[in-house]
């Protein structure tokens, strides 16, 4: 005969445990009202809700740096081309304060021709600047305009420049002083002389019949003597003291003009007659004296700066 152990009550005990958890569960279920379903997806949500937070805090800065990276892309984008747009409104202010310089230009001199001045005034762009090989200036008008040679040039301060040298129909070149063959007739104050170029340098040399000194700053103009420029007009001004060495002296003068700044130039339509204006700078006069004592003549020759 078989007889019962009392470790035979095991499975009998885990079944009985396995039915009353299922009747409790739906028990459960029952008296809230839900499914099933519901408490499964209530239970998934309770575990999903804590990854999904976890992910959230990983991914959303990832994101955010993306967004931040493709806004600073954009902005750059759009500082290019403000800056590209800022270039073009500044070359059109320079542009605009070029065509007003020039405006002004032109009424001033349509004001003094309008007030009844006897020398012409034409004036003209600077269309070839000088450089190490070449120290004349081209301008954009010519005999079509009424430019002819030895015309004397001004800038639009009225201060010299030049003369023509060069003419075609629709341009002109132009000699500064500073490099010009032969020197102008200048005053300093009541004392005449010439003011010559030098080589390799735009300071001019002073040369003076002078009685008295002149001093740095004092202002040097075209004289009366002249026969390429009218008198008055300015030239430089003296950079350092001089004395008189007997009837002269010699310094050096900085003109006024800066001939590589020049953009707009202005000829004067003088002399009248266009002919003197191209005489040599230096002229030789010669003089016979009858000598009393013995009927012989003697001849002194005498060079005048510029034209005289």
């Amino acid at each position: 005969m078989l007889s019962r152990q009392p470790g035979d009550r095991t499975l009998p005990t885990l079944v009985t445990l396995l039915v009353i958890g299922v009747l409790l569960m739906t028990f459960d279920i029952r008296s809230e009202g839900g499914g099933v379903t519901g408490v499964l997806r209530t239970g998934t949500q309770s575990i999903v809700a804590p990854l999904q937070k976890g992910a959230a805090l990983v991914v959303n800065p990832v994101v955010d740096v993306i967004e931040s990276l493709t806004n600073v892309a954009t902005l750059r984008e759009q500082v290019l081309d403000l800056e590209a747009e800022l270039a073009d409104a500044e070359a059109q202010v320079v542009a605009l304060q070029d065509d007003m310089a020039r405006l002004e230009l032109y009424e001033e001199l349509y004001a003094l021709e309008a007030t009844g001045t006897d020398i012409g005034r034409t004036p003209a762009q600077v269309i070839g600047q000088p450089d190490a090989f070449d120290g004349a200036l081209i301008i954009d008008k010519g005999t079509g305009d009424g430019i002819v040679v030895g015309q004397p040039v001004l800038d639009t301060n009225g201060y010299v420049v030049g003369s023509v040298q060069q003419v075609t129909p629709v341009s002109a070149t132009i000699v500064p002083i500073t490099v010009g063959p032969g020197g102008v007739a200048v005053a300093v104050g009541n004392q005449i002389g010439t003011v010559l170029p030098q080589v390799n340098t735009d300071v001019m040399r002073l040369d003076l019949t002078a009685e008295e000194p002149v001093f740095a700053g004092d202002r040097v103009v075209t004289s009366s003597a002249s026969v390429r420029f009218p008198a008055g007009f300015p030239v430089g001004e003296v950079l350092a003291d001089a004395a008189p060495t007997g009837e002269s002296l010699t310094t050096e003068v900085a003109p006024y003009v800066q001939m590589e700044t020049l953009r707009v130039v202005v000829i004067l339509a003088w002399p009248p007659d266009p002919i003197s204006a191209i005489t040599p700078d230096t002229t030789t006069t010669t003089t016979s004296t009858t000598l009393p004592e013995d009927g012989s003549t003697s001849t002194t020759s005498t060079t005048l700066g510029e034209d005289g």
